[in-house]
């Protein structure tokens, strides 16, 4: 493994670069790449060799799984509600992407994530609604659609900073950060979801993990890197493998931690009952107790006082209403269907590219 970690560094994405290069400079190929997303490679006449096996992969990607991992593998994720999942993707995944100090400052050299970030974290979370609606994997749904051409975005994003540095030591992009991006989405939201009582079993943490095995792919990720994931503890190696690896969180990855909680804050009331200041002082909160003191000061997480020993009776009373709800079995249905339907407004509501955490660093025009 700790050769395939050095590997993963100066790894990228041989197919995605070769239709990245092809859009660079025939821009007709990406209206040609969206085409055969949603029609499939076959219905492509007169495609490139490149673009073709691109499509080619994705589509076998998720015709490999079986059809239970579409329609039922994802479900879990729907135990929580949007507002819920603000916390596991802005206080958990997203501030968790800002560790590694190399992709903390190629998204801080572009500006896009401290200048949009309400913009690209909206864009996050649709993105994230997409892949988990059951069925939307499937080629030409949303989900797959998306995800695919988040690809193309990290392809373009580590062509434009290779020719502006090419002599970088490490890959941007490369593929120990898509595997770190995608421990993100898996296990540092689950995490944080346990941080404040949203607990997944171990049952449906396995789901989560099998299902999000055709999105890494989707992604780009290499399956050695990933393959083997299957539940926390397997993330959790793998995690402390690439941490190791990019070494410990800048100053950069602190700027980037700032501008994510102000924006967390901002945006948590138009989904709760919360206000700005209340929303600040908690995002924060949560943010130390699911990264940890000493994580959440590398990475410049305030400290909250007299809150921070106020949470676990409330994280006791969340967690212990919802294992109520589980043994409701019609009102623990009920309030999935709710999120679902939620989710798939959300997902088909009007976006521009919806994009994960380091798709933001996109130079203008990709």
């Amino acid at each position: 493994m700790e050769r395939l970690i050095a590997e993963s560094l100066r790894t990228a994405d041989p197919l995605a670069d070769a239709v990245a290069e092809e859009v660079a400079t025939r821009p007709a190929a990406r209206a040609e790449l969206d085409a055969g997303l949603r029609h499939g490679a076959a219905s492509l006449t007169g495609a490139s060799a490149g673009l073709l096996a691109l499509l080619e992969a994705s589509e076998a990607a998720v015709r490999s799984v079986d059809d239970a991992v579409h329609d039922r593998d994802s479900l879990p994720f729907f135990t929580i509600s949007l507002s819920g999942h603000a916390f596991d993707l802005g206080a958990g995944a997203l501030i968790d992407s800002y560790r590694p100090p190399h992709s903390a400052a190629l998204l801080v050299g572009t500006g896009a994530l401290t200048e949009r970030v309400i913009e690209r974290l909206r864009e996050t979370a649709r993105w994230v609604s997409q892949v988990m609606v059951p069925g939307w994997l499937r080629p030409g749904q949303p989900g797959y659609v998306a995800t695919v051409g988040i690809r193309l975005v990290h392809a373009l994003v580590r062509r434009g900073a290779l020719r502006r540095d090419p002599s970088t030591e490490h890959v941007p992009v490369n593929q120990l950060e898509l595997a770190r991006t995608w421990l993100d989405f898996t296990y540092v939201a689950m995490r944080a979801d346990a941080a404040i009582g949203l607990d997944l079993t171990a049952a449906e943490q396995h789901s989560v993990y099998r299902y999000w095995q055709p999105v890494g792919r989707l992604m780009g990720v290499d399956a050695r890197l990933i393959g083997d994931v299957t539940d926390a503890a397997s993330a959790r190696r793998l995690l402390l493998r690439t941490d190791d690896a990019f070494g410990p969180p800048s100053q950069d990855s602190r700027r980037l931690t700032a501008a994510a909680l102000s924006t967390i804050s901002a945006e948590l009331p138009s989904i709760s009952v919360l206000n700005e200041s209340l929303s600040r002082v908690l995002i924060t909160t949560v943010a130390r107790r699911v990264h940890g003191p000493a994580l959440s000061d590398a990475l410049g997480v305030p400290r909250t006082g007299a809150l921070q020993a106020a949470l676990p009776p409330a994280v006791a009373a969340i967690r212990a209403h919802r294992r109520l709800l589980r043994h409701r079995p019609r009102a623990w249905q009920r309030a999935i269907d709710a999120n679902l339907a939620v989710a798939r407004d959300f997902g088909l509501g009007e976006a521009g590219t919806a994009a994960p955490f380091e798709a933001a660093a996109a130079p203008s025009g990709t």
